[in-house]
């Protein structure tokens, strides 16, 4: 007669109770040869049953000498890792993007006193996500306060702001300056290096269109910080954008650090184990954003970190100043804060 799979469990369980019993009624290491010749019980259940108990939390502990019951909890190794051995070289760097000079709504405020701040810290490179002009198409034609290409080129030497020590290396977006690429075939970025170090400035430096990584190397190793301007709509929620762009990646590119610009928006995130940032906008919200009902952050981000003898970086942070509208700053509650007040 064939057993039910209740009656099955029952007798697996009733062996595993005796076999429990035996080990803990006979201290010391036994043969499962010997549990299963003291018992009756098929040695290959034997084994079943005591890796079933083993499974269950029992303190049972097979060796070459066979199973026992072991009474007394064994003390766990204390691993130690070395903190100094983590610091090394440290960097810092003034993070920005979606500046979009010639724009009626940028805010050079903003701007310049993040290159204050930045100045104030000992920031020598601002790393810029893209979008550095506002570009010219009939998107934006009536928010501009510079038209076309030379206009456009002229105004940002003349105001992005010159900090001594300090240098701008930006990317271009795929939008907005990015425009002109696919309507001219000009490789804006060279050109206003070019034109930027023809008037003399030698800060501006132009890095790569939509993406510039950068490669950190030690020890035969290496860690990539990636600038991004990314592409697309604002989503539903700030983070997830950079989250999607994470995922796309393969185990093997994934880069260390991640600094996204096209969203308007500030955010630190560790998805994947990448450390990802989005340093805001200097760009009040334009008609066309307040359209779509996307938020603007007013901002810039400071970032440090360290790296190591063996390219691990270490000890990320993220400053973030935040920066408001522009009557905030000629009210009275400014004037007063700034003159000592409460």
């Amino acid at each position: 007669m064939s057993l039910t799979v209740k009656q099955v469990a029952k007798r697996v369980g009733t062996k595993k109770i005796r076999i429990y019993k035996f080990l803990l009624q006979h201290p010391g290491a036994h043969e499962l040869s010997y549990v299963s010749e003291s018992l009756g019980v098929p040695i290959g259940e034997v084994t079943q049953c005591v890796e079933s108990l083993i499974d269950e939390g029992k303190n049972i502990h097979l060796s070459n000498k066979g199973a026992e019951i072991l009474h007394d909890l064994p003390i766990v190794r204390k691993d130690v890792i070395d903190v100094s051995r983590l610091k090394g070289q440290h960097y810092r760097y003034g993070v920005t993007a979606d500046n979009h000079l010639g724009s009626k709504y940028a805010r050079l405020d903003v701007l310049n006193a993040l290159f204050d701040i930045w100045e104030g810290q000992g920031v020598k490179t601002v790393l810029q996500l893209g979008n550095i002009i506002d570009g010219d198409c009939r998107l934006n034609k009536h928010d501009l306060t510079a038209h076309g290409i030379e206009e456009q080129t002229d105004y940002l030497i003349q105001n992005w702001p010159a900090r001594k020590g300090i240098v701008t290396e930006f990317v271009t977006g795929h939008d907005h300056e990015g425009w002109w690429v696919k309507s001219e075939g000009v490789n804006i970025g060279a050109h206003l290096q070019r034109s930027a170090e023809a008037a003399g400035r030698q800060d501006l430096q132009y890095v790569g269109h939509m993406e510039r990584q950068i490669e950190f190397k030690a020890d035969g190793r290496r860690n990539i910080l990636s600038m991004m301007h990314a592409g697309a709509g604002t989503p539903y929620a700030i983070s997830y954008a950079t989250q999607k762009i994470i995922e796309s990646y393969s185990g093997g590119e994934k880069p260390t650090l991640l600094l996204v610009g096209h969203f308007h928006k500030f955010e630190m995130g560790y998805p994947r184990e990448v450390v990802v940032v989005q340093p805001g906008a200097t760009q009040d919200q334009t008609p066309f954003l307040r359209q779509k009902r996307i938020q603007s952050m007013i901002g810039g981000v400071t970032l440090d970190f360290d790296m190591d003898a063996h390219a691990m970086m270490h000890a990320f942070t993220v400053q973030w100043h935040p920066f408001y509208d522009r009557d905030f700053y000629k009210g009275k509650m400014w004037k007063y804060h700034w003159k000592g007040g409460a």
